[in-house]
């Protein structure tokens, strides 16, 4: 169906469809259900699609309750050309490990089948690193993430070996944050700049048990400052795989 075609059905004219299409213009919550309407789009589909529209009413909002976090979160990466993702304390999750992963979730109070049903979900959103046309992910550790590990030595092992197969990838770049650096925009905590081709870039910072959402322009650029001020502070690629290698030597003796 044209813009045009649309426009006419709605009442709007084409340019105001447009603008709705590129990302200019916001419809509001009415507007959607009546595109959808239009559409044909029905129960569940309709009910996701009309919640993304109240959402996209705030421009920074809060999503409690992990289910929608996964939801949101997992949209952003499949559609973002460049990820930078801040961890100072954890492997980011698109570099986890299934085992890695599971030991952090049952330590947080999920149940085997949860964290198990969890893991699976998380373990698909790689995908992204590896399909076709790969995301770009930047992390940027803590080196507190890898010397002081949320799980067993043997799990920790696993998980840095696995994150430096993953960190020779052409569109994977793992940069370590040195302890004893002094100030950095990583200790006011965890952050994922996700970057896209023609959208808007956001923020998703996730909390305990719900995550927040920035697109405000201007708070969204302090992101960026803070997260290209990171990788200068960062080690380099090379050095960050050395110290990586170094790490994991060090915990398998102590196994």
């Amino acid at each position: 169906m044209s813009t045009s075609e649309l426009g006419t059905r709605l009442g709007r004219s084409h340019t105001h469809v447009s603008r709705w299409e590129n990302g200019k213009l916001t419809p509001r919550e009415a507007d959607v259900g009546a595109v959808l309407g239009i559409l044909g789009v029905t129960g569940d589909e309709r009910e996701r699609l009309l919640q993304l529209a109240r959402d996209a009413g705030d421009p920074n909002w809060v999503a409690p309750g992990v289910g929608k976090q996964l939801t949101v979160l997992t949209e952003y990466e499949r559609t973002a050309q460049r990820i930078t993702d801040v961890e100072p304390l954890l492997i980011p999750g698109l570099l986890q490990t299934g085992n890695y992963a599971r030991s952090i979730m049952l330590g947080a109070g999920a149940t085997r089948g949860e964290a198990d049903k969890r893991v699976t979900y998380r373990l698909g959103r790689r995908d992204v690193l590896s399909r076709r046309t790969p995301v770009t992910l930047n992390a940027i550790i803590g080196e507190h993430a890898l010397r002081y590990p949320p799980c067993e030595p043997a799990v920790m092992v696993e998980q840095l070996r696995h994150l430096a197969e993953w960190a020779q990838r052409d569109n994977v770049e793992v940069q370590v944050l040195p302890l004893g650096g002094g100030y950095s925009p990583a200790l006011e905590g965890p952050f994922v700049l996700i970057e896209f081709n023609r959208d808007k870039p956001v923020v998703h910072l996730e909390h305990y048990r719900s995550s927040t959402t920035i697109t405000d322009a201007k708070d969204v650029q302090d992101y960026r400052n803070a997260a290209e001020r990171l990788r200068g502070m960062a080690m380099s690629r090379e050095a960050s795989a050395a110290l990586v290698a170094e790490i994991t030597d060090q915990m398998e003796k102590e196994k």
